[in-house]
This record gives structure tokens, C-alpha cells and sequence, in this order.
């Protein structure tokens, strides 16, 4: 006699089977995308080397190992600019044989980076972010807004992958439970499903894969499907559901606009520095943390802010300076931070969900898995698109009045890309 899956399982299945069906397309985009992404900066200075690294055409020996002072450097850099452009931004450290990349603000600018030689404060180049287009120059950018945002104009991008990465996270609880045996005992038999019956026969063989890869990597998938949550619905669905468990300083984020821009702040570029410096230390003093080296002073004419960022012993990114302060930019009063560790709970949590997601711990093993991972989705995804096909096929082709026989094995997890 066969037997039936139960009424809850069995909407458990149609979810999981168009869930995957709809997610499929999306992930298979941001999973390649985020395989790239991984080595965006190498791939970056590879493809726009003009842009990237220092031209040292004319400069003698003793001027390729010096730099000009930063604020000198973000002056000069300006002044070569159309009239009512601005940078606002100080970049206080910069990688040895790398330009500086300031960002640009101004009527009629066709770009918003500019990349500017470190030592001589020439402008090599300019780069408009938002643009799209497969130019060498161009390309690490434009596959940035595919991953984020499908490089859609305004925030319908960014909500739509929210809401497939929603979808997703649900999906991978749903597809771990349809692997539970419901046979007893349910333990040991569940270890067939880690298995991959490869002399079976390529159907089976692919539903295995897709069944065994999703569980092997069940962890890896949740942390990019939730991390993809907070980074395109964190206000509305992500500290919400991480506020019942976790405590969120939120003082970065609730400083509001200000009626008409900053444009000219009390405290100029010097001051604010100064003001920056002297309420970090004393932030470092309350939380007990070690400034290792400046990175980058910005200027939010919106909110009236000066944004001071360090390398601190807080950091996870050992090479991104993530401590940050903001000051009042007319009077130099702490007006919120940004403590990577060290900190409330849900802000220390969301850091590692980021810093993981993007490759910036872990180093170079780290990197390569990321990489790796979305490759593996790509897999996944075509082998849950196969599994469906299959039994499509074969519902199609079966006799009239046969009843439909119970499935061997349970359909497997959730098995979706990086995002």
C-alpha cells in the first residue's frame, strides 16, 4: 500500500520546490556575481590599472617614497576639479603604489570617484560608480549593482534581493526539515542523506547532489541568505527579528537630515580632524580598545557630520579600518559610533554576518571559500532546477488512473546562492 506524505509536509515540499523555482534566476546571478566580488579589488587594479595604481612616469626616486600630506593632497585634487565640485572626503592612509580614490559631489559631474596619485596630487582618473557598462574600468562597479541591486534604478532592486534573500533563509529551514527521515528511528537513516548515490543513475545522482550538497553546506547558505537580509531590508525585517535576542546601538544610523546641507560647516577639514581625534581617544579610553592607524575623514553635508574612521584592536578587517565616530561638523560634539566589537551584541553579531559575507576575515583561505561557495550554489541551483524538471517530465508521460508512487527519498534542502 503506499503511503502518503502528511498534509503539512506535503505544502512543505510545494513550498520548498517554488520557492527554488523563483529564487533560481536571482541566485544564480549574485552567486556568480559574489564569486567575483570576492577578489574585487585585485580584479579591480587588473582591469582599470590606469585607475587603481600610481603612474610613476616622471617622478625621481626620492618623490615615489614620499607622499604629500593628505589634506594637502585632498586640496590640490579639488582645485583641479570643474568649478563647484567638491571631495568630501581625507583619506589619511593609502596602500603603497595605490592612487587615492576620493569621492566627487558637484552640478554636472558625469562621475563620482576620483583617483588621485598620492604623490604629486594629480588626478589619473575618474570613475562614475553608478554606471553601467562592461568597459574594463567599469566592470568590477557594474557587477557590484548586479550583485546588490540587479542594477535597477532606484531602491526596487535592492527590495526585490531582500525579499528573495527572506524567502531564501525561510527556505533553508524548510528544505533541512523535508531531509528528516519519517521513518523511525529518524537519526541513523538520516545519514543517507549526506550521502551521493553516484552508480545510481545521473537522475538520482543529481537529486543526491542536491539533497547531500544543500545539507553539507546548510550553515554556509543561511549566513549569506541572512547577511543578504540585513544588508537590502535592514530596518524593516533584519534588527527587528535580531532585536529580540540582541541589544543594537543604533546611534550610527537615527542622526537625522538636516533642513538644508552643510556647506559650509563651523570646523573646516584641520578642526574637525582635531575634534575627531580627541573624541575617538576618548571612546577608546570607555571601551578599551587600541588605535592601530587612521583610515579616512568624511564630510555628510546632509546630516551636518564628520565621519572619522580608524584601524582599532575592535576591528575584524585587518585591512579595512572599521571604528567610527561622528562629530557635529560646526561644533565637534559626538553625535554617534561605530564599534565593530566591543560593543552591544547585535551590532558585534551584524559585523561578523557582513565581514563574513564579504570576504574581509579569514584572509585569503577565507576568500577563496567564498569564491568557491558561490560556485557551489551555481550547482545547487541548476541540480534543484533538474530535480523539478525530472519529475515534470515524468508526471507528464505517466498513464492515466496510475497512482503516484511515494518518493524513495525526501526532497532535499534548500540549496540557493551567495548573495
Amino acid at each position: 500500500m503506499t503511503r502518503r506524505l502528511g498534509p503539512s509536509r506535503q505544502w512543505a515540499v510545494l513550498a520548498h520546490r517554488w520557492a527554488g523555482l523563483v529564487m533560481a534566476g536571482f541566485l544564480l546571478l549574485a552567486s556568480l556575481t559574489g564569486s567575483a566580488l570576492a577578489f574585487r579589488d585585485e580584479l579591480d587594479a587588473w582591469l582599470a590599472p590606469e585607475l587603481r595604481l600610481v603612474t610613476a612616469m616622471g617622478l625621481d626616486t626620492k618623490a615615489r617614497a614620499t607622499s604629500l600630506d593628505p589634506f594637502a593632497l585632498r586640496a590640490r585634487a579639488e582645485q583641479a576639479l570643474p568649478p563647484g565640485a567638491r571631495l568630501d572626503g581625507v583619506q589619511l592612509r593609502s596602500e603603497p603604489g595605490h592612487t587615492v580614490m576620493l569621492r566627487a559631489t558637484g552640478p554636472g559631474l558625469g562621475y563620482d570617484e576620483v583617483y588621485v596619485n598620492p604623490h604629486t596630487g594629480h588626478i589619473q582618473g575618474t570613475r562614475h560608480s553608478e554606471a553601467n557598462g562592461m568597459a574594463p574600468a567599469q566592470l568590477m562597479p557594474f557587477l557590484f549593482k548586479l550583485h546588490h541591486s540587479l542594477a535597477l534604478p532606484g531602491l526596487w532592486g535592492t527590495l526585490l534581493l531582500g525579499l528573495v534573500s527572506l524567502v531564501w533563509t525561510i527556505d533553508c529551514f524548510v528544505g533541512a526539515w523535508l531531509t528528516w527521515p519519517r521513518a523511525r528511528p529518524a537519526l541513523p537513516r538520516w545519514g543517507s542523506a549526506w550521502r551521493v548515490k553516484w552508480r545510481a543513475g545521473w537522475q538520482r545522482a543529481n537529486h543526491d547532489l542536491h539533497r547531500a550538497g544543500g545539507l553539507w553546506l546548510w550553515a554556509v547558505l543561511l549566513m549569506f541568505a541572512w547577511s543578504s537580509v540585513m544588508f537590502n531590508l535592514r530596518d524593516p525585517v533584519y534588527q527587528p527579528v535580531m532585536g529580540v535576542a540582541f541589544k543594537f546601538d543604533d546611534s550610527w544610523s537615527s542622526v537625522p537630515a538636516r533642513a538644508t546641507p552643510a556647506m559650509h560647516p563651523g570646523l573646516d577639514w584641520h578642526a574637525a580632524h582635531q575634534a575627531a581625534r580627541q573624541v575617538m581617544q576618548t571612546m577608546a579610553t570607555r571601551h578599551g580598545f587600541t588605535i592601530d592607524h587612521e583610515e579616512r575623514l568624511l564630510l555628510n553635508r546632509h546630516k551636518g557630520v564628520y565621519i572619522y574612521m580608524v584601524q582599532s584592536s575592535l576591528d575584524l578587517r585587518r585591512t579595512i579600518g572599521n571604528t567610527a565616530v561622528m562629530i557635529d561638523a560646526d561644533t565637534g560634539a559626538w553625535r554617534g559610533q561605530w564599534l565593530p566589537t566591543g560593543g552591544p551584541t547585535g551590532n558585534t553579531v551584524s559585523n561578523w554576518l557582513g565581514a563574513l559575507h564579504m570576504g574581509h576575515v579569514g584572509g585569503l583561505p577565507w576568500r577563496i571559500a567564498v569564491a568557491l561557495s558561490g560556485l557551489l550554489v551555481c550547482g545547487l541551483s541548476v541540480t534543484g532546477v533538474l530535480v523539478w524538471w525530472v519529475k515534470r517530465r515524468a508526471r507528464r508521460h505517466r498513464p492515466q488512473g496510475l497512482k503516484r508512487p511515494r518518493p524513495s527519498t525526501p526532497p532535499g534542502p534548500a540549496s540557493r546562492g551567495t548573495s
